[in-house]
C-alpha cells in the first residue's frame, strides 16, 4: 500500500465519509472509530521499519503524544476526584480522543511531505464536492437534519450550502499551495489555491474566511513572477467584480458579526465568560481540566446537558474550549508546535500560515474529536518531518 493511500484514509475516516447517508446507514460514529483505531495500528503489520537515522518515531518525537496522553489521564482523574464520574464512564465519554493513535502511526509510516498533501489535496476536491451536495441535496448528509433545512428555506440568508466536515483540511492544502507558489511560482498552482480560496470565501465561515484572506493577500505581494503585473491587474478586476457580484454576502457576514460583537448575550461570549470564571470548582481542575463529561452519568454530565440548554456550548470556544475539559498539558504541547513552526526560519511558510491562524483565532480549531484530532495529527507530524529532515540535512553538510 503506498504512503499516500494510507494517508488518504485516515483522511476519510476522520471526516467519518462526510456523514453521507448511504454510508453512515453501514458505518456510525462508533464503528468509524473502531475502524479508526485498527487503522492505526495497521502500518506496523504492513510497513517495514525504517532504518534508525531516517525513521521518525524516536522517543525525542514520540513525546508530543506522550504529554497528550498525559494531560488526558489527569482530566480524567479530575473528574472522577472532583465530579464525581467514574474513570470507566470518562474512559467512554472520551473515546474519540484515542483517534490520536493516529500520529505515532504517521510516525512509524513517515509519508512524505508530497504524500501527505497528495492525499490534502484528494480529501479537499472531495469535500468541496459533498459541499455542493450540501446546496443541491441537503438530504443526501445525515449530519444535516430536516429542522436545519427547514430553517434555511425560511430565512432570507446569504448562506450557500450548509456545514460540511473536512473544510479545515482544504485550508491547509490552500495554505499548502500558497506557500509552494510564492517559493516557485506556477501558474497551475496559483490557479488551483485561487480556487480554494474562492471556495473558502463562498463557505462563509468568518473564522476561516479571515486567514484566508491574510495570507492570500500576503502571498499576492510575495510571489515572482514575470506575469506579476498582469496577473495582479486581473486579481484586482476579479476583485471589483466580485465585490460587487457579492455585495449581498459581504453586507451579511458583516452584519452579522457587528450583531453579534454588541450582544452580551451571544452563545460565544456567554460560554467564555462561564468557562474561564465560573466552571472550574478549582485551581487544580482550572489548570488540569475538568475531564469529558458524560452526558447524564454524573453531576459533570448533567451540568454539560444544562449549559447546552442555555446555549452554553465549550465546542464554541474551540482550543479554550479543550483546556477547560483537558487542561493546560496538551494545549501547551500543541502550542509549542505552533510557536516553533512561527518563530524558526526552518520550517516552510505553510506550517506558518496555519499555525498564524490558529493562534489568531484559536475559537475554530479543536482536538477534542475527529476530523480536529487528524488536523493537529498532520500539523505535528509536519514539524516533526521538518525538523527530522533539517538534522538529517545537517549531517550530511558535515560529512
Amino acid at each position: 500500500m503506498s504512503r499516500t493511500i494510507y494517508v488518504f484514509i485516515c483522511l476519510l475516516l476522520s471526516v467519518n465519509f462526510w456523514n453521507l447517508s448511504i454510508i453512515s446507514r453501514i458505518i456510525n460514529n462508533d464503528i468509524n472509530l473502531i475502524l479508526t483505531l485498527l487503522w492505526s495500528v495497521i502500518p506496523f503489520f504492513v510497513y517495514a521499519p525504517l532504518n534508525d537515522a531516517v525513521k521518525l518515531n524516536h522517543a525525542r518525537n514520540m513525546k508530543f503524544i506522550y504529554f497528550i496522553i498525559i494531560g488526558i489521564f489527569i482530566s480524567t482523574f479530575s473528574a472522577y476526584v472532583f465530579w464525581g464520574q467514574g474513570v470507566f464512564t470518562t474512559f467512554i465519554a472520551q473515546r474519540w480522543l484515542y483517534s490520536f493513535l493516529l500520529l505515532p502511526s504517521l510516525l512509524y509510516v513517515a509519508p512524505s511531505e508530497d504524500e501527505v498533501f497528495k492525499s490534502l489535496g484528494w480529501i479537499s476536491v472531495a469535500t468541496i464536492a459533498v459541499w455542493g451536495i450540501s446546496i443541491v441535496a441537503p438530504t443526501l448528509i445525515s449530519s444535516i437534519g430536516q429542522d436545519a433545512i427547514e430553517r434555511a428555506s425560511e430565512n432570507k440568508t446569504t448562506d450557500i450550502g450548509f456545514y460540511v466536515v473536512g473544510v479545515r483540511f482544504v485550508l491547509l492544502y490552500f495554505f499548502f499551495l500558497t506557500h509552494k507558489y510564492i517559493a516557485n511560482f506556477s501558474m497551475n498552482t496559483f490557479l488551483k489555491a485561487t480556487a480554494l480560496f474562492a471556495f473558502i470565501f463562498l463557505y462563509q465561515n468568518r473564522s476561516l474566511l479571515i486567514g484566508a484572506v491574510i495570507v492570500y493577500a500576503y502571498s499576492l505581494l510575495k510571489f515572482r513572477s514575470r506575469y506579476k503585473i498582469g496577473i495582479l491587474a486581473t486579481q484586482l478586476l476579479i476583485l471589483i467584480i466580485g465585490l460587487v457580484l457579492t455585495k449581498d454576502i459581504w453586507y451579511g457576514l458583516i452584519e452579522e458579526s457587528q450583531k453579534q460583537l454588541a450582544d452580551q448575550d451571544y452563545n460565544r461570549w456567554k460560554a467564555l465568560s462561564y468557562y474561564l470564571f465560573e466552571y472550574s470548582p478549582n485551581w487544580f481542575c482550572y489548570i488540569f481540566g475538568n475531564g469529558m463529561p458524560s452526558g447524564g452519568n454524573s453531576v459533570l454530565g448533567n451540568l454539560y446537558w444544562s449549559n447546552m440548554e442555555k446555549g452554553i456550548f465549550a465546542s464554541d470556544l474551540g482550543m479554550i474550549g479543550m483546556w477547560t475539559m483537558y487542561g493546560v498539558i496538551p494545549l501547551f504541547t500543541i502550542y509549542y508546535v505552533l510557536v516553533k513552526n512561527l518563530i524558526k526560519k526552518q520550517f516552510p511558510l505553510y506550517l506558518k500560515f496555519v499555525s498564524f491562524h490558529i493562534l489568531l483565532i484559536p475559537t475554530i480549531f479543536q482536538y477534542g474529536k475527529n476530523p480536529g484530532i487528524l488536523f493537529f495529527s498532520i500539523i505535528i507530524y509536519l514539524y516533526v518531518y521538518n525538523k527530522e529532515t533539517q538534522r538529517i540535512n545537517d549531517i550530511i553538510c558535515l560529512v
